[in-house]
């Protein structure tokens, strides 16, 4: 059931120094690998997670499950009242649905695997990398004016940020449980354009010895 909400969200308009303005790394590359290597469980997963969602028309909240293969496979079923209301699966640039909960907006790829703590970028992504005070910053181009800003503190992805002409259109913040770096333990996706946000807290996190079957990572 919705429950009537207004949400404070309003678009933002950055008015920080640029990252681009920062000391330049000479070597992204490196970065980018490090992180890649990094971030996700080395072997197959299966997790359990309380969610949320809430937009201009109220809230909806459940549980749900989500199966990984290394490096790029993922799925997320989400469940309200004990069913599936929506169940989503990335492997590599392909994005497939079923169901819907009223219409709520997916988030791009990486920014999908942002909220599960994976930096899995589109394979033809270029990267600049810049520092910024603790951080470390990726900086990619993804269309015309329009970036993808990823954020490494203690070596592990923090935050995300796309922006287009420096407007703040969606972000994924993450949080991390002391002692462990393949899960993060909250994630939230905030969607500045749509006034909605996705919130995620991570139950369980089982590593598993075999992997899933390969068809459960797409829909028709």
């Amino acid at each position: 059931m919705l429950l009537v909400a207004v949400l404070g969200g309003v678009l933002v308009t950055a008015c920080r120094v640029p990252i681009e303005t920062g000391p330049p790394i000479a070597d992204p590359t490196a970065v980018i690998e490090r992180l890649l290597d990094g971030s996700g469980a080395a072997g197959p997963a299966f997790l359990r997670f309380e969610w949320s969602y809430g937009d201009r028309r109220g809230d909806v909240r459940g549980d749900g499950a989500a199966r990984y293969n290394p490096p790029d496979s993922l799925r997320l079923d989400l469940f309200t009242s004990g069913e599936v209301a929506m169940a989503v699966a990335v492997a590599g640039r392909q994005l497939t649905s079923i169901g819907a909960i009223d219409d709520v907006a997916l988030p791009s790829g990486p920014l999908l695997f942002a909220m599960a703590g994976l930096f899995r970028p589109d394979v033809d992504a270029e990267f600049k990398a810049y520092e910024a005070g603790s951080d470390t910053v990726l900086v990619s181009t993804v269309g015309p004016d329009r970036k993808l800003y990823f954020f490494l503190r203690g070596g592990r992805l923090d935050m995300v940020e796309e922006r287009v002409n420096r407007r703040l259109l969606r972000k994924v913040q993450l949080a991390w449980a002391a002692g462990r770096r393949d899960w993060p333990e909250e994630a939230e996706y905030r969607d500045f354009e749509q006034h909605s946000r996705v919130r995620w807290t991570i139950d369980e996190v089982r590593i598993l010895e075999e992997r899933h079957p390969s068809d459960i990572f797409a829909f028709p």
